[in-house]
């Protein structure tokens, strides 16, 4: 049986430390988005290698999809952030798999579906324009109406998903 894991800040606290981030982020740069970084490494390599496609295209002949930049160390930062973090704080531990994986089948299957997952919301968020890191996190800090439906769609089919793919529920302690 799995124990939870005591947390580094209280809940409220971690919400405001993020929310301060973000609302100083949106006030020095921009709005916070993750998945325009794929438009962009795709727009450099299309203009190299298909630049008539590229001078064609609506939005991939502005000179912002060419070149990587600021987005670009935003990405990067995140991942070094994020596993900096985990070392440090001794969380860090590779897993192929969770409790919630082991209770409903294989890792195979879990990484099939976090890939497929994945594509499905990437290609969504580009589809649409957006991006969700950017319409959930910056959203927020901005106050934006349309954050609110969003928001609420999209933890009720993560949780639908979830019930779908993932029925079982693994048992979890309480404690140390």
């Amino acid at each position: 049986m799995h124990t939870s894991r005591e947390p580094i800040l209280p809940w409220w606290a971690a919400g405001i430390l993020l929310g301060l981030v973000m609302t100083l982020a949106v006030a020095v740069k921009k709005p916070l988005g993750v998945s325009t970084q794929f438009v962009v490494a795709n727009g450099a390599i299309l203009k190299e290698a298909a630049s008539d496609y590229v001078d064609g295209h609506d939005m991939l002949k502005q000179a912002k999809y060419h070149t990587p930049g600021y987005g670009w160390w935003f990405d990067i930062g995140l991942f070094v952030a994020a596993s900096a973090t985990a070392v440090l704080v001794g969380k860090f531990k590779p897993r192929a798999t969770c409790e919630w994986a082991r209770a409903n089948g294989s890792v195979r299957k879990r990484l099939i579906l976090s890939f497929i997952g994945g594509f499905i919301l990437l290609f969504g968020t580009r589809l649409a324009g957006g991006c969700t890191s950017g319409q959930f996190a910056s959203g927020w800090a901005q106050l934006s109406l349309s954050v609110v439906p969003f928001t609420v769609a999209m933890f009720a089919f993560g949780m639908l998903a979830a019930r779908i793919f993932f029925p079982k529920t693994p048992g979890v302690s309480e404690g140390a």
